[in-house]
């Protein structure tokens, strides 16, 4: 008999109202946990509508990510964006953001849907 025990981390981020900095950096210290210890994950993102963020969260992201891209492209097993409505999901699945993160890259309009991706890249990420 064998037993093996498969414990997902999938990161369900939703980002609602005016974002600020403090929560913005709270986002980022969770992945950066993540990538500290060494543990793959899949991330699953939303903004709902109305969402505002900080006018320096762009530089913000760009200097994380400069400094933990290489462990994110180790254990992102993959990243899912659930998008608004059909133009919000153009924007998303963009040749520019497929690029960026460097990691598998899925944009749907259904939490479900993104969910069961998520999923899917767990138990088969190659």
């Amino acid at each position: 008999m064998s037993y093996v025990a498969t414990h997902m981390q999938i990161m369900d981020m939703r980002f609602s109202g005016q974002v600020s900095i403090a929560e913005f950096e709270l986002w980022l210290t969770q992945v950066e946990r993540l990538l500290l210890k060494k543990q793959h994950f899949v991330l699953v993102m939303h903004s709902a509508v109305g969402t505002t963020f900080p006018e320096e969260y762009r530089q913000l992201q760009a200097v994380w990510y400069k400094t933990y891209k290489q462990l994110f492209f180790q254990y992102c097993l993959g990243l899912v964006r659930i998008a608004q409505d059909r133009h919000d999901q153009q924007r998303l699945n963009s040749p520019a953001l497929h690029a960026a993160w460097r990691v598998p890259y899925y944009v749907t309009l259904n939490n479900a849907d993104a969910l069961q991706w998520a999923v899917q890249r767990w138990l088969c990420p190659t």
